[in-house]
């Protein structure tokens, strides 16, 4: 899975790398090191699409999909802020979007969660380089009082040999020549992510260990993804304690 995200880069950096034409944003753009997924409105993050002129326009939306038809209350969504790659044909709540709805959703790096003794030790996953894209859905979704909301996914594949040691879900990464494929509605969607699943198979990951604090989303800032030491593993109780001297039984 991918639970939280890093995106530090500037606009500039990402109208670059992933070749942005439009803008259609409604807040400015600030590096942020600690994403968590939300539905909740004030959270909303940057991703790329295809719009109706061919461009591709980076947009803001909230980190957790909220199909175009959903008419349920927003509580009674189920966890869709990932996407699994092995389920976008076959399950009717991702077909409709992953067959016209696909996007690319910039990022600096993702961070898992290894449980190490009775604590989880996050872990930060960089690429060589600066910026790069998950693989996304998104949607547009009007509420019952008008509110426009668009929301993304994003899509997970199964871990390569250096991700497994920490987690069995991945976050997709596209490599930059698949990004026109994966943005195009009328592209063979089928095709593209079966070779952006190949090619995550040999992708090179830089990982190190990050502060515990990250585990809570007020933590915020450079310190979240920097590298960190974990301490060394406490001493069972009975190492600590010694063992407290048998009692001399009375003699018969």
């Amino acid at each position: 899975m991918c639970g939280r995200f890093s995106q530090e880069a500037e606009l500039s950096e990402i109208k670059i790398e992933l070749k942005v034409e439009q803008l259609e944003m409604f807040r400015e753009l600030r590096p942020l090191y600690n994403i968590a997924p939300s539905y909740g409105p004030g959270v909303e993050q940057a991703f790329v699409m295809q719009n109706r002129e061919g461009q591709r326009a980076l947009r803001q939306g909230r980190w957790w999909m909220i199909p175009h038809y959903w008419t349920k209350p927003l509580k009674a969504l189920p966890a869709a802020f990932n996407a699994r790659a092995e389920d976008l044909e076959q399950k009717p709540f991702w077909r409709n979007a992953f067959h016209r709805y696909r996007c690319l959703v910039p990022a600096t790096g993702w961070r898992e969660f290894k449980p190490e003794g009775k604590k989880k030790q996050p872990y930060h996953f960089r690429l060589e380089r600066r910026v790069f894209a998950f693989a996304g859905l998104w949607s547009r979704w009007t509420s019952p009082d008008g509110e426009v909301v668009d929301s993304f996914a994003i899509v997970t594949t199964s871990p390569n040999h250096t991700a497994a040691e920490y987690h069995d879900r991945m976050p997709l990464v596209v490599p930059p020549d698949l990004y026109g494929g994966w943005l195009d509605p009328s592209a063979d969607a089928s095709g593209v992510l079966a070779e952006a699943r190949a090619r995550s198979e040999t992708l090179r990951l830089d990982v190190h260990a990050t502060d515990p604090r990250g585990n809570n989303v007020r933590f915020e800032g450079p310190e979240v993804v920097a590298p960190f030491e974990p301490p060394p593993p406490e001493a069972s109780d009975s190492a600590a304690i010694p063992a407290r001297p048998k009692k001399a039984g009375r003699k018969l």
